[in-house]
């Protein structure tokens, strides 16, 4: 009825589907958004900064 390939088939991966290389501001810009989410739970839990857990705080 229809071409032997079916839906199922996986395409190929492409060679330059990685992830692009982070910049230094990219960098700058995860690493202030990581202390401001610290410093927002620490604020929330009423405790100092810096003794918050990462993760499931």
């Amino acid at each position: 009825m229809y071409a032997t390939a079916t839906h199922r088939t996986a395409p190929l991966r492409a060679v330059g589907s990685r992830a692009p290389v982070a910049t230094r501001r990219s960098r700058l810009r995860t690493a202030l958004l990581h202390r401001w989410r610290e410093a927002q739970r620490a604020a929330a839990m009423n405790v100092v900064a810096g003794t918050v857990k990462r993760g499931r705080a």
